[in-house]
């Protein structure tokens, strides 16, 4: 029963008038810092996971799906986003994309 409490409290943190600067960081800058996850985060970014908020919205179950069945991985990041304050299937209601970096791609 432990999990809900914490991602309802960390709902509640990114709720507050201003939002985690994390979350507007982009995956690939993100995980740089753990070489492990580099390949992680280029397939989180290949589905369109572009920035950290997009991938604390997903689920633990899906990180492993991307991380081809690699539960190790997916708790990695997960470690990375607690460090920062941050879990899995997070809300974040009022969070979007940074516009510049999130239409940059369809411009090229």
């Amino acid at each position: 029963m432990a999990a809900p409490a914490r991602h309802h409290d960390a709902d509640w943190m990114a709720s507050s008038e201003q939002l985690n600067p994390v979350l507007d960081e982009d995956i690939l800058s993100f995980c740089v810092r753990s070489p492990q996850l580099v390949e992680l985060a280029f397939t989180l970014a290949d589905h369109g996971h572009t920035h950290v908020g997009h991938v604390a919205r997903l689920t633990e179950f899906t990180l492993v799906d991307l991380a081809n069945g690699d539960p190790s991985l997916a708790r990695d990041l997960c470690r990375r986003l607690h460090k920062c304050g941050l879990d899995t299937a997070m809300e974040l209601p009022g969070w979007h994309a940074p516009l510049n970096e999130a239409h940059a791609g369809q411009f090229d």
